[in-house]
């Protein structure tokens, strides 16, 4: 039997080996567990990061900053570059303009010398350029230009320092960074922006100075509109050329029609490239009225700035009628009434619904003398407006519509509406005098002196003979008795109220609103042949336009017309601004464009006229008379709402 010593020190052995073992066991098993782990986040890192980079290429740009945190955060210590920038870029893309700043300065400060520091530079750019801060935007550009090998991406970076020499930088600070530049190309560069700011300043002698130190095949292609564009003009010695800002939607919900504006703008300046007065800054409101008012506010404390014009939204305008300062804002286009008349400093660029639809009722009463007008119109608040203002205008003119009628939602039926207007038709039918034909008839004294049976030459129908006209046989009379018709429909109505017409046989002079013009509709067999003659004043004529759809047709002729319009103004005045600038006295260039405006001279474009006036002689009052015919829409000319002048016989 073994002792109690020898049982204690045996425990005491199998103890210790025991836990040897528990060390042993649990140590293969750490590592064994260490090894499943790290290989487990390595996997964790990679799904991650595509799962947040498919975040950001499907624009859900929150999600990609939270999934790039938790990468950087959990999973590799803040010491990832790609995750990094992408973080950045995340940032940079919901606007949070100051963490993105934060965050990409810390990746470059974090990895000098790594393979995405050229995205890095090159998106701070992007964001001194969201700040305005176009100086510092060029720096960068010009830093990493020089080591740029992607070809792609180096015209990337050349359309993005185009775009900051555009907006025209400022003189000392293209100095600056003149002073401390080296590579040939990037000095070439300074040089091209030298002379275009000193051009904006009017002062020809340092353009012509600045861009004859630059050799022409030293620029890029890119480079090359600007520099000829700079040699043309300062053949002109004083010429100067006027800042216009442009406020339009290039992104969100409007950007289509943001964009086929800018497109017909771009086309006039092509067009005009010798003889361009006006130097057009684009601000992108992103289909948001606010930031719409943000960018005007900003525009009106640039002194270099004569006036900003674009396609804003009705409550942009609003916002814009009460902005305090002096800067003219052009508008291409509202559906408000009376907008021109709460301030001198909004211009109306295109003739409001209420022009249209008063000068409507002048067309028909004043030029073609009509009287039986008869009216069927949108019941709905919101959509009624025409239709009062054209009845107003008749009241005016001393008229009493024959009859007017209201529908309200989709016009899918308003058989109702057509069946009124065709009673009215038949009550304006004049009544017959019972003795006419007795009063009309001549009676030879010669053929007085015989007997004559009128038996021999008629007989009268009995009485019973004759049958009475039924409801069916009474509708497909057609009636003449009403003059014109005035039919202002929504948009998207015309299918429903036009497949209607043709059911009432009424031979009148339909007159509709803008929304008629949609030849795709109108030119359908149950429709057309039944409209022939339609007439519509609106503010546009057709034109070969960018597409199909009139609403974007619509915008093209604007950019491209209210361009010239704005262009054509600037070149009277450029003198005059010129000599302002140059005696350092900015606060007068405004009032000068403004006054200019108000002179009222007749602008003719490629679809539309321009004519201000009005109380404050700050509105357009000319409209586009056009007939649809033969499956076409033709111009006939512009009305004034007294007289129409005729596009082939009144114009040289």
């Amino acid at each position: 039997m073994c002792s109690d010593v020898e049982k204690s020190r045996y425990f005491c052995v199998t103890m210790i080996r025991y836990w040897l073992m528990l060390l042993v066991i649990g140590g293969f098993f750490g590592r064994i567990q260490a090894q499943f782990i790290e290989s487990d986040t390595v996997f964790t890192y990679y799904d991650q990061f595509n799962k947040a980079v498919s975040y950001f290429e499907s624009g859900r740009y929150r999600l990609a900053e939270n999934e790039f945190q938790r990468i950087l955060t959990d999973e590799k210590e803040f010491y990832d570059p790609a995750s990094h920038l992408m973080l950045a870029k995340s940032q940079f893309r919901q606007g949070k303009l100051s963490e993105s700043q934060r965050t990409c300065r810390s990746f470059l400060n974090t990895f000098p010398n790594n393979p995405y520091e050229f995205h890095g530079q090159a998106l701070l750019g992007d964001i001194f350029i969201h700040n305005r801060d176009y100086s510092k935007a060029m720096e960068r550009f010009l830093s990493i230009r020089p080591v740029i090998t992607d070809s792609l991406f180096l015209r990337e970076i050349d359309n993005r320092i185009v775009s900051c020499i555009s907006i025209g930088l400022k003189s000392e600070h293209i100095e600056r960074i003149l002073f401390n530049e080296s590579n040939d190309i990037n000095r070439a560069i300074l040089n091209l922006a030298r002379g275009y700011r000193s051009l904006l300043d009017g002062d020809t002698y340092e353009t012509r100075l600045s861009i004859d130190v630059i050799a022409s095949n030293m620029l890029p292609i890119q480079y090359q509109p600007m520099l000829n564009a700079l040699s043309l003009f300062i053949q002109d010695k004083g010429f100067f050329q006027a800042n216009i800002a442009l406020v339009l939607p290039l992104t969100g919900r409007e950007q289509t029609v943001g964009q086929t504006f800018l497109m017909g703008l771009a086309d006039m300046v092509n067009d005009h490239r010798h003889d361009m007065a006006v130097h057009f800054q684009i601000f992108d409101n992103s289909s948001n009225d606010v930031k719409s008012l943000q960018l005007l506010k900003m525009i009106n404390l640039d002194r270099s700035i004569i006036a900003a014009m674009g396609p804003i939204s009705n409550r942009s305008a609003i916002a814009a009628a009460g902005l305090l300062g002096s800067l003219p804002i052009l508008i291409s286009r509202t559906d408000l009434p009376n907008l021109p008349q709460t301030s001198e400093d909004i211009f109306l660029l295109s003739p409001s619904l209420e022009i249209q639809a008063r000068f409507s009722a002048r067309y028909l009463v004043n030029h073609l003398q009509l009287e039986n007008i008869a009216v069927i119109a949108p019941g709905d608040d919101e959509d009624r407006a025409q239709a009062d203002f054209f009845l107003d205008e008749l009241h005016q003119l001393g008229i009493d519509p024959v009859a007017v009628e209201w529908y309200h939602g989709k016009p899918e039926n308003i058989s109702r509406q057509f069946k009124v207007l065709r009673k009215t038709a038949w009550g304006l039918i004049p009544e017959e005098d019972p003795n006419q034909d007795a009063l009309d008839l001549e009676i030879d004294s010669l053929d007085a002196l015989f007997d004559v049976d009128v038996t021999d030459f008629f007989k009268l129908p009995e009485e019973s003979e004759v049958e009475p006209m039924n409801r069916k046989d009474s509708s497909k009379v057609v009636l003449e008795t009403i003059d014109a018709i005035y039919l202002p429909i929504k948009k998207n109505d015309l299918a429903f109220v036009g497949t209607q017409l043709p059911l009432y046989n009424l031979k009148t002079l339909l007159v509709g609103n803008e929304n008629w013009y949609d030849l795709e509709v109108l030119n359908q067999d149950v429709i057309g042949p039944h409209v022939q003659g339609l007439s519509i004043l609106s503010s546009s004529r057709p034109t070969v336009g960018m597409s199909k759809n009139a609403k974007l047709d619509a915008a093209y002729s604007m950019g491209y017309d209210q361009g010239k319009f704005v262009n054509t103004n600037s070149h009277v005045v450029s003198m005059v601004i010129y000599h302002i600038r140059q005696s350092h006295q900015s606060s007068g260039m405004r009032r000068r464009f403004k006054e200019h405006l108000r002179r009222g001279l007749r602008f003719i474009g490629k679809s539309t006229v321009i004519q201000l006036s009005g109380r404050n002689r700050n509105e357009n009052q000319l409209v586009q008379v056009l007939v649809y015919n033969r499956n076409r829409i033709k111009t006939i000319g512009f009305f004034d709402g007294n007289t129409l002048v005729n596009y082939k016989s009144d114009l040289p």
